[in-house]
């Protein structure tokens, strides 16, 4: 997936992918699936798509709702929360070490 959000080029065929999540099956209505992505140039941006009762459906008008997909710049702190929100807590800790607290 590509996409030219504010002049800038996020493409999941040149960033890395960093972790991906997943909700439900493909035949419930509301499935997603989310994957992270970090460019080169250190920016970060989660890739995502979904069913017809998902965060990432369209709607086609009339009431008809239909799955989508969509590409979507995050910040930093966008990024970890994204990370503590579906327990991807290693990579958390491997990305953003000099982020996190200690007790």
């Amino acid at each position: 997936m590509k996409k030219i959000i504010n002049a800038i080029v996020y493409n999941t065929d040149t960033a890395e992918k960093i972790a991906s999540v997943r909700h439900k099956t493909n035949d419930h209505s509301s499935w997603f699936q989310e994957e992270l992505y970090a460019t080169e140039n250190g920016r970060w941006f989660i890739a995502g798509e979904g069913g017809s009762h998902s965060h990432y459906a369209t709607d086609e008008g009339e009431g008809n709702m239909n799955g989508g997909s969509d590409l979507l710049p995050v910040t930093i702190p966008e990024t970890m929360s994204w990370l503590e929100k579906h327990r991807k807590y290693d990579v958390l800790e491997e990305h953003f070490a000099a982020y996190l607290q200690t007790t």
